[in-house]
């Protein structure tokens, strides 16, 4: 009696559990691989470099990136860091530092006459060309050659959005949703995929609805043209239905009867290939949900269930996720050891191996683990570079930068006629004037004993070329003297002009 009573005390309390558990609604997609579900407007300017190699992971690399394009012309400095006459410390110069006012398709919020120089982006060739797959290493080119499916849709084929709604769990089951759905309750809020994609490609040059909608010419509008979106549709009479949202497949085109459908606008992108094989940190996640798309059938079951919930995991090299690399500023001219960090660099169902790949070239790494490489890049000519991690020979992480600089150097500082001509190398373009921390400045002392004082003088720039400044202040020989330029800084003493003969 007792056993019973204890047998019948644990099935109580695996049913109680059981309950609990089906009330707790999955988590969305960690955020820890990639790029965040949601728009660029969400994020803050640490969201883009922090978490990502794209930018570099400090400061100082995303700094060095865009004043490299001042000497070639293509920006001046106040076209990123525009002047403020109102600034209340009296300076009448404020530095705007928040990328996100350039970048998020508004003009700088302190320089209105500087219009939409934004979305590098989705400006870009890449994207416009729709080659997603130069800078998002998880989806295909949509011209690549990769498989697409020339069936019809089936029962398990994912939804857009999702098949089936649990009311007491709130789980979703058979679409992207199951993992990717809305939540304005964390920060930055996460988009749902219908948000995601039309606000990431919003205003893109020459986008065209029909990049994902495909459309079906046996639905005629009441005009008699073929239908492209067919999302808000009324059912019957194929008007616009602009309230009620529509379930969605592949092609985002609604099941009515007698539809043949033929989905393939997702997997001009969202490949097979790519799909299955997104996880973060595989070795350590493979059975965790929430993580990608491999490991538990809860994964399958999300994207491909039609009922109230599988398969065999996919096998192949997991897609690299490379997390940061130290350092991303390099000296032109010199060989650097790089540590790369991140994870997946070993992982999969089998033995695979990473190597690097610097604007195309490829590198063997001096050592690999499953959470680091360490590489040595060889001298690299002054400028952007692009990194990767390449695993089993096509199968690669998002891009990151590599920023390689010409470091200032002077060789000397010569007094002469009250004018100090200074020559060197990698001086880079003059900082204009709002920049008051940058220039050259001479440690200026006056008086003797005890009345000796030495200040620091910011001098007047005469000519300012990348291997000669030629410039004016208070000053004697044997001073020291700093220039503090756009690539770096570097000091010497003034010296006196040599005595003719």
């Amino acid at each position: 009696m007792k056993n019973r009573n204890i047998l019948l005390s644990v099935i109580v309390f695996a049913a109680i559990a059981a309950m609990a558990m089906a009330l707790i609604p999955p988590p969305p997609a960690n955020q820890n691989i990639g790029f965040y579900d949601t728009n660029i407007s969400s994020l803050g300017p640490a969201s883009c470099h922090a978490a990502t190699p794209c930018h570099g992971s400090d400061d100082t690399a995303i700094a060095n990136r865009h004043h490299l394009l001042v000497p070639r012309g293509e920006w001046k400095c106040q076209d990123c860091h525009p002047v403020d006459p109102s600034d209340p410390e009296g300076y009448g110069v404020v530095i705007e530092r928040d990328c996100i006012q350039c970048h998020n398709g508004t003009a700088w919020s302190r320089n209105p006459s500087v219009v939409n120089i934004s979305r590098p982006h989705h400006f870009n060739t890449s994207a416009t060309m729709r080659h997603c797959n130069d800078c998002h290493s998880y989806i295909a080119n949509y011209d690549d050659g990769h498989a697409v499916p020339f069936y019809n849709t089936s029962l398990v084929t994912p939804l857009a959005d999702y098949k089936l709604l649990n009311a007491t769990s709130g789980r979703l089951w058979g679409g992207c949703q199951a993992c990717h759905w809305e939540n304005d309750t964390v920060s930055p809020v996460i988009l749902n995929n219908h948000d995601t994609h039309h606000q990431a490609t919003s205003g893109m040059p020459g986008r065209q609805c029909t990049w994902c909608h495909v459309g079906n010419s046996s639905s005629l509008r009441a005009d008699g043209s073929a239908n492209v979106l067919r999302i808000y549709l009324t059912d019957p009479g194929f008007g616009w239905d602009t309230v009620n949202r529509h379930m969605e497949l592949r092609n985002s085109t609604i099941l009515n009867l007698g539809d043949t459908i033929n989905g393939t606008g997702c997997q001009k992108c969202h490949s097979v290939a790519t799909i299955h094989n997104i996880q973060y940190d595989y070795t350590n996640t493979i059975g965790q949900l929430g993580y990608g798309h491999i490991g538990t059938n809860w994964d399958c079951d999300g994207c491909h269930a039609f009922w109230d919930a599988g398969a065999e995991a996919p096998t192949g090299a997991i897609i690299p996720d490379m997390a940061g690399v130290m350092p991303n500023t390099l000296t032109a001219g010199a060989a650097t050891v790089v540590a790369i960090t991140g994870s997946n660099f070993l992982s999969g169902p089998g033995t695979y191996t990473s190597v690097v790949s610097i604007d195309g070239s490829t590198l063997t790494p001096d050592s690999v683990t499953d959470n680091r490489i360490v590489v040595t890049v060889p001298s690299l000519a002054a400028g952007i570079h692009t990194i990767r991690v390449v695993k089993d020979g096509d199968v690669s992480s998002s891009p990151g930068v590599l920023v390689t600089v010409t470091q200032a150097d002077i060789t000397s500082a010569v007094l002469a006629k009250g004018k100090i001509t200074i020559t060197g190398s990698g001086f880079g373009a003059q900082p204009t004037p709002e920049f008051k921390d940058l220039g050259v400045f001479v440690e200026h002392t006056t008086g003797k004993g005890k009345a000796k004082v030495t200040t620091t003088i910011k001098a007047t720039i005469v000519s300012w070329s990348d291997n000669q400044i030629v410039a004016t202040a208070q000053a004697s020989a044997g001073e020291p003297l700093t220039v503090k330029s756009l690539n770096g800084e570097d000091s010497t003493r003034i010296s006196g002009a040599p005595k003719p003969k």
